[in-house]
């Protein structure tokens, strides 16, 4: 009975953005408006913020719309949802280019008209975990009955992606052509890669937390189990006695759970001046680069962290159950740039050793990007304008929703 009312209302929900784009799309294409939309923040950060900030340095007379809502966890927030949904697809359906970074339902009801653009940048850098496509067969993927009614990941025009090893996967992923699929490069890696902003991040981090200045700062930052926002959790035992009777007052630990995990970590407050919970800081990118050993999974932060050079350790306790229900482009044991263990005392013997492979970090981000300049959302940019001149006068406009 339960799976039947979720399968009405995924279908009303359906028709109800199949019928707004039908009216919508009587309405003319707005040819300067630029839509960002994601259900993963709600706020202008990472890819969006770069490209954002890239197209405004032009002044190219564009308007802006930012759709930036996350999904919801109670019933009333999610009929609400539908709403925000109904408005994203006028938007879509009126819209010249229609940015995105992730799954985004809206974007696959309807068949586009002629005009607008739907560009994928991509949240993950690399090609790590399965998903999309090319996980029919796990049990991650969406059931038959979704899968009927939508199209995931169609309409894409183009979708940006790190580097050249990339383009294979995610063409699998998205079930489209690979010459659609552009290894220019991921914009929020620019940061990492320009020495002003690190200098202004520690500065600005040591500030506010000047013990930090003379410590080794490790990073946890995994990705959740479970198949998404609703059954995301992180289950490791993290044992903070042991880490602090072992490493001293030398390390601090800061803490960056996946958004999605609801069942956070709790820190006594008897370790809090070590060990630090920084999951609602805006940008992880900050944590990297003043940290000096990331400790993770399988979250694709990985990337990012091996353009910094610095020692990544995998903690993992259910590679094989994670194989089962998502598995990997590439395979796991040889593919990750690090020692892998099993348990938090291991991560605390490899912090004491020390002895990590530099050579094989490099080698990981030399595979997986293209370029390694800091021009990545100039690239992007310049792409995605290759046609567009720019308008005599236009007043800006910006709408949040």
């Amino acid at each position: 009975m339960k799976q039947k009312i979720r399968l009405i209302q995924r279908r009303t929900v359906h028709y109800l953005l199949v019928m707004t784009y039908w009216l919508a799309r009587r309405l003319p294409i707005d040819k300067q408006k630029v839509v960002f939309a994601t259900y993963r923040s709600d706020k202008l950060v990472d890819n969006f913020r770069a490209v954002y900030d890239e197209l405004e340095s032009r002044d190219l007379g564009f308007s802006y719309v930012f759709l930036l809502k996350r999904f919801p966890q109670g019933l009333f927030g999610q009929i609400k949802y539908v709403f925000h949904m109904m408005r994203a697809t006028y938007e879509l359906a009126t819209a010249r280019y229609f940015i995105i970074d992730d799954y985004y339902y809206p974007v696959y009801v309807s068949s586009l008209r002629q005009g607008t653009e739907v560009i994928q940048l991509w949240h993950a850098c690399g090609a790590f975990k399965k998903f999309g496509y090319s996980v029919l067969d796990k049990s991650y993927s969406p059931d038959d009955d979704y899968l009927k009614m939508v199209q995931i990941h169609r309409n894409y025009s183009k979708v940006y992606v790190s580097g050249t090893a990339c383009i294979a996967p995610y063409a699998e992923a998205f079930g489209m052509d690979a010459a659609r699929v552009h290894p220019l490069g991921v914009p929020r890696t620019d940061q990492l890669l320009n020495p002003a902003r690190q200098a202004h991040v520690e500065q600005k981090l040591y500030a506010d937390y000047p013990e930090w200045r003379s410590k080794k700062i490790i990073l946890l930052a995994p990705t959740f189990r479970g198949n998404g926002q609703t059954t995301a959790h992180y289950d490791e035992e993290l044992d903070f006695e042991q880490f602090r009777q072992e490493l001293g007052s030398e390390y601090i630990l800061l803490l960056r759970m996946h958004p999605f995990v609801l069942n956070r970590p709790v820190v006594p407050a008897e370790f809090s001046d070590q060990i630090i919970d920084m999951t609602d800081y805006p940008d992880i990118n900050d944590l990297m680069q003043i940290s000096d050993i990331l400790v993770t999974d399988y979250s694709s932060v990985i990337f990012e962290f091996a353009l910094l050079k610095k020692p990544i350790i995998f903690l993992v306790n259910d590679l094989t159950s994670y194989k089962e229900e998502r598995d990997f482009y590439f395979p796991y044991e040889s593919f990750v740039p690090g020692p892998i263990v099993s348990s938090f005392n291991e991560v605390i013997a490899w912090v004491k050793q020390g002895q990590f492979e530099s050579e094989k970090i490099e080698e990981f981000a030399r595979q997986f990007f293209t370029y390694q300049d800091g021009q990545a959302t100039k690239r992007i940019v310049d792409h995605l304008l290759d046609h567009v001149q720019s308008p005599a006068v236009s007043p800006e406009k910006t709408t949040i929703v």
